[in-house]
């Protein structure tokens, strides 16, 4: 990044930072910019916490999930004594990536299929065919990544200094009782989004465009039932079901029984968290849905959305999620044309940061989180 980009970008993040009334939108280097995007990918995606799947993708030993963070390729797998570990997707003799698939079952073992160099699940190396006397295979384990699991969610970070799962997290509001470790994925959906990574964010994060672009969101729930809430590792708020509405769907309502134990407000609210940097949660009386933005390039995003529910309600005769589905594939659709359209503007020279709607809070929040995590790292 040359020095005049680094200065204009700096005065657009410290402008962003701003409180809100002050404040003005990202610079559009942000979202067109290769030498950000690489930036990004270092400073944030290289260096926090980042879910890349469930606990239920990895029953079993050997079972296995492979994931992409920027050029890395992670390998999650489950040990024979129930661990589960990440590994560096690579072999300790010439670099090649182990796993391709992106989940299965490995028997007892994984075996590099250029030179047959087979490490144990748990990462040891435990064959070198034809190895030299003297050859130490104690010293050539598989790389480890940092990995924890919180609320069903499996966690990496390629970090190694990076503070823990936990003191990651600390600021996040309990979500116990929505017992989203035992909530289980009933469809998933993957779409490729012409738009950078913090458009799709932004986007989830407000509901200023609801009224026009989605009237059957904006039929089922209100714009905002307040209690906009931030911390270092998120920002979110909550929205309130209209009167004769029970849940998000096409019909608005459901023969579903809610998720067990909530009670109170919580049966009249959908609770939308965005969990730094690209996990979004919209918890729901009966479900959850999960979103996450991968960034693919400055100008293109891969989001995957998932439906989550209780093993009761997946079991219940005729369980079927089609009008849930249907309504937030809706949803996701007029959302990904809006980013789209955001992107192609972005392009222009006369994209200048403007200002933020005091609806727009939790834009901002995001906004400012990423100006103030990305700024100390401009000179890199």
């Amino acid at each position: 990044m040359t020095d005049q980009t680094a200065t204009e970008l700096a005065a657009g993040l410290a402008a962003t930072a701003q409180p809100l009334e002050h404040a003005r939108t990202l610079p559009r280097a942000a979202y067109t910019s290769a030498e950000v995007f690489a930036l990004e990918q270092r400073a944030l995606f290289g260096r926090m916490w980042l879910a890349v799947g469930r606990e239920e993708d990895l029953p079993d030993a050997g079972s296995f999930i492979t994931h992409a963070i920027g050029a890395e390729r992670v390998l999650v797998v489950r040990g024979e004594d129930g661990v589960l570990r990440g590994y560096f997707n690579v072999c300790r003799h010439r670099g090649a990536r182990l796993v391709e698939e992106a989940c299965g079952r490995l028997r007892g073992a994984v075996a590099c299929p250029y030179h047959a160099w087979t490490y144990s699940l748990d990462g040891r190396l435990l064959r070198a065919p034809r190895a030299e006397r003297g050859f130490r295979p104690e010293a050539f384990p598989l790389v480890p990544v940092r990995l924890g699991t919180r609320d069903g969610f499996v966690f990496v970070n390629l970090d190694g200094e990076a503070p823990d799962l936990d003191a990651a997290l600390a600021d996040l509001p309990d979500l116990a009782r929505y017992r989203l470790a035992e909530l289980r994925r009933a469809r998933r959906v993957e779409y490729t989004v012409e738009a950078n990574w913090k458009v799709v964010a932004e986007n989830y994060s407000e509901c200023y465009h609801c009224p026009a672009v989605h009237p059957q969101l904006n039929r089922i729930s209100e714009l905002s039932a307040g209690g906009f809430v931030t911390g270092g590792s998120f920002s979110g708020g909550p929205m309130q079901l209209r009167p004769g509405f029970d849940t998000m769907s096409m019909s608005g309502t459901t023969a579903l029984a809610p998720i067990a134990g909530l009670a109170g407000d919580d049966l009249r609210l959908i609770h939308y968290y965005l969990v730094y940097p690209n996990l979004m949660l919209g918890l729901h009386p009966q479900y959850a849905l999960v979103h996450q933005a991968w960034p693919l390039a400055a100008d293109r995003t891969r989001v995957s959305c998932e439906w989550l529910f209780p093993p009761a309600t997946l079991a219940a005769p005729g369980f079927d999620p089609a009008d849930m589905v249907e309504f937030w594939d809706l949803t996701n659709r007029q959302d990904w044309a809006l980013c789209e359209r955001v992107q192609r503007g972005a392009a222009s020279a006369g994209c200048l940061p403007g200002p933020y709607h005091p609806s727009e809070r939790c834009v901002h929040a995001f906004d400012r989180w990423y100006a103030e995590a990305l700024a100390p790292h401009l000179g890199a």
